[in-house]
This record gives structure tokens, C-alpha cells and sequence, in this order.
């Protein structure tokens, strides 16, 4: 039988034959060979061969393939490359599928879920305006790569895939990527446009977003070597749980205030921050900015630069940085930051943790940090572990003198 344009047969000594696609075969413009898995005259064959015409191939200056297919619609699909040729078929029957359920109306499509999500109090009234500006970044990275795809037609391997290959050097951009995805999908599952959330069966990236609260040490070496006036920030994180945005928005309490209510950036919630008595010490021992001689009146904002104007949020991550990075008689004394990720962000969790420690519930630490009682309640775990350990220990204490009988017995070793 007469093979379709361009694919050739190469028989093997074992007596099998195999079928490729090379389409410019034997010249200059040749394209790397394409394997068909299937016999003529069978079904699958018929398939791949009115494929075929729609595949394409381009060659960079540097060498490298890539390969796409047009779909009924006209829409290039990006394929992998064909030495797996199995990987390689899978995703040309899923680039047609997509041309065909969206040739035929099928609305499904992320750009329609997006629209639609822009238009819920989920983006517009329940999240702050900082989120709604993350959340687009990352909109605008899915619509681009998916944008006329149907929704349920993408898999966890496709994501992994752009996790991998996209955000490997950047895992912190990889952790945003993955959360914004995966929360689109979510607000559209009981919407119709899928059944499950195929987000949810790729890797986590390590620390999950999360940062180790800070030990003694960290706020020795801080307080010793970093300059004064990045001091009170740290101070206010520790004692109010707030994130870096909303420190530096803070503005000075009156003197006899017993709280500073804030509006919290991410959420646009009032967070009634509360202010304890060591710290109502600190604060009022921190200059105001005031300066008689110069003519310059107490500044509103708490937290100040040495020169007395307010720190702006570049400005106070700028100079953070210069403070881990710099070098004092050619030793660099808080680079160890950096290596243990002691950030900022971890006071957040300094301020939960103390707050639970003492007994706090979680309801009362959600409302004093301003943070989400799931997120509460992940780091009440790990608080509780500790607490078990010690009321065990302490009972075992307790009990030693009838237990030591009967696992070492009567006699103590001496000496």
C-alpha cells in the first residue's frame, strides 16, 4: 500500500517494521523524525496521518526543534519533542480535542473563567488591593498559556511541567504561581468548569510559603550589629504579629493609647493591634522625628529613618539587605540571616506562636494578628506539640520515683 506523503518504513533484522514521519527528508531543510505507533490500515494510523499535515517543526539559530500543531481553530499548540513518542502523540490528541471542544462553543475556556472570576466579591471585595495586584501578575501567566483552553483539560503533569521548567530558580514566584492556579480553580469548581483541582497532585514547593520564627540568638546579633533605626520595625512585628507592609504604615499611638487600629493591606480588614506594655516603652523611647532648631514637627508615621522621615517600604527592604549583606572588619556578623532564613516575615509567626504559648485560643490570635484561623491553627499544632512534651515530661517527673522501680529497679547507680 502507498504510505501518506513524507513517511517512510525501516525494517529491522528481528523481521519489524517501523513507520516515521520526516517531512523534507534527504535535504537540507529535513525535519527530525517522527515515529507513528500504530500499522496501516488500522484506525490509529488513519489518525495520525490526517495529523501529520497539521504538525510543524522550526529550527533556532542555535539548533534547537520545536514543534507545534494547529488545531481546527488555528491555534498553534506547543508540542514536546518526538523522541517520546508516546508523550509526544498524547499531546497532539490533546492540542486537537481543545481545537474541536472550543470550534464547537464550549465556553469552559480560562479566559472565561477569569473574566468571570474578576467579576466576584472573591477578587473584587475580599481581598486587598496589594493581593489583587499579585493575583493579576499571575492571571496574566495562566491566560496567556492557557487562555483558550477548556479548563478541565488541564492536567497536574502540564503544571508540574511549568513549575519545573518556569519558576526552578525562583521558588518563591513558583509558590505564588502555584497558589493563584490553584485558587481560580477552586472558585470554578462548583461553577461548572471542572470537577476537581489537578493543582492540588503537584509538589509542593519546600517551607510551603512559610518562614521559622526567630530565636534568641537572631535578636541578639540584629540588635547588636544592624543600624538603630531598623530596630523598632523589628519590635513591632514581634509584638503585634503584623506583616512587613503594615508595620511601616503604622502610625505613632497617642501616649496614653492602649491600641493602634489598622487596616491590613492584604484583606482590608480593621485589625484592632493591641500594644503591650514593653512595648509602649520601646515606642516611646524611639525619637519622633521632631527637630525645634529645624522647624520640623513630630512625624504622624511610628516608624522613622535616622534622618527622621518615614521609612518607605523599598526603602526599609533596601536598607534590610545592605544590613545582611555588609561587612564589619571583614566579617560579614548577619549573613547567617540569610542562610537560616530568619526574614522578617517570620516575627509573624514569633508573634503567634508567643501568643498560643500562653494559652491564647486561636480565635483570639486571628483577631490580635490579623491572620486566617486555618493558618492559626496550622501553627497551634506545632505549639501544642511542644506543650505536650513538656506536661509528659512533667508527670513523668512526677511519677519517677514509683516508675524508676520497674524499669531499672531498686538499686541507684551510685557515684
Amino acid at each position: 500500500m502507498a504510505l501518506p506523503e513524507h513517511v517512510h518504513s525501516i525494517s529491522k533484522p528481528n523481521g519489524r517494521t517501523y513507520y516515521y514521519y520526516s517531512k523534507f527528508r534527504r535535504t537540507e531543510r529535513e525535519w527530525p523524525r517522527v515515529r507513528i505507533t500504530a500499522e496501516p490500515l488500522s484506525e490509529e494510523f488513519a489518525k495520525r496521518a490526517a495529523q501529520l499535515d497539521k504538525l510543524d517543526a522550526v529550527k533556532s539559530a542555535e539548533g534547537v526543534w520545536s514543534w507545534f500543531f494547529t488545531d481546527v481553530t488555528d491555534r498553534r499548540h506547543p508540542l514536546p519533542e518526538p523522541a517520546d513518542h508516546r508523550l509526544f502523540w498524547e499531546a497532539v490528541d490533546k492540542a486537537e480535542k481543545i481545537g474541536i471542544q472550543v470550534k464547537a462553543g464550549n465556553t469552559r475556556s480560562f479566559r472565561a473563567l477569569i473574566a468571570e472570576f474578576k467579576k466576584h466579591n472573591a477578587y473584587t471585595k475580599d481581598i486587598g488591593e496589594s493581593m489583587r495586584e499579585q493575583y493579576d501578575r499571575y492571571i496574566e501567566i495562566i491566560e496567556a498559556a492557557w487562555g483558550d483552553d477548556p479548563v478541565e483539560s488541564l492536567e497536574a503533569t502540564t503544571i508540574q511541567g511549568v513549575l519545573d521548567k518556569g519558576f526552578a530558580d525562583t521558588p518563591s514566584a513558583g509558590r505564588v504561581f502555584r497558589s493563584t492556579l490553584s485558587r481560580i480553580i477552586s472558585w470554578g469548581i462548583p461553577r461548572g468548569f471542572r470537577k476537581d483541582n489537578p493543582v492540588e497532585h503537584t509538589e509542593r514547593y519546600d517551607g510551603g510559603g512559610t518562614y521559622s520564627p526567630w530565636p534568641p540568638e537572631a535578636f541578639d546579633l540584629w540588635f547588636e550589629h544592624a543600624r538603630v533605626d531598623v530596630h523598632l520595625p523589628v519590635y513591632s512585628a514581634l509584638f503585634t504579629g503584623q506583616r512587613k507592609v503594615d508595620v511601616l504604615k503604622m502610625l505613632r499611638p497617642k501616649v496614653a493609647a492602649t491600641e493602634m487600629p489598622i487596616i491590613a493591606q492584604k484583606t482590608d480588614d480593621k485589625v484592632p493591634v493591641q500594644i503591650h506594655s514593653e512595648y509602649r516603652v520601646i515606642i516611646d523611647a524611639t525619637p519622633n522625628g521632631e527637630d525645634k532648631e529645624a522647624g520640623k514637627p513630630p512625624q504622624l508615621n511610628l516608624h522613622l529613618r535616622a534622618d527622621g522621615s518615614p521609612w518607605t517600604y523599598e526603602g526599609f527592604k533596601t536598607a534590610w539587605q545592605r544590613e545582611v549583606d555588609k561587612t564589619v572588619n571583614g566579617e560579614k556578623p548577619l549573613a547567617c540571616f540569610t542562610e537560616k532564613r530568619w526574614v522578617f516575615h517570620g516575627l509573624r509567626k514569633n508573634a503567634v506562636c508567643m501568643l498560643l504559648e500562653v494559652g491564647c485560643t486561636e480565635d483570639q490570635v486571628s483577631a490580635i494578628v490579623g491572620m486566617s484561623p486555618a493558618m492559626v491553627r496550622h501553627y497551634a499544632k506545632e505549639v501544642s506539640k511542644f506543650r505536650l512534651a513538656r506536661s509528659a515530661m512533667k508527670l513523668l517527673e512526677d511519677g519517677w520515683a514509683q516508675q524508676r522501680i520497674h524499669v531499672l529497679g531498686a538499686k541507684k547507680k551510685e557515684g
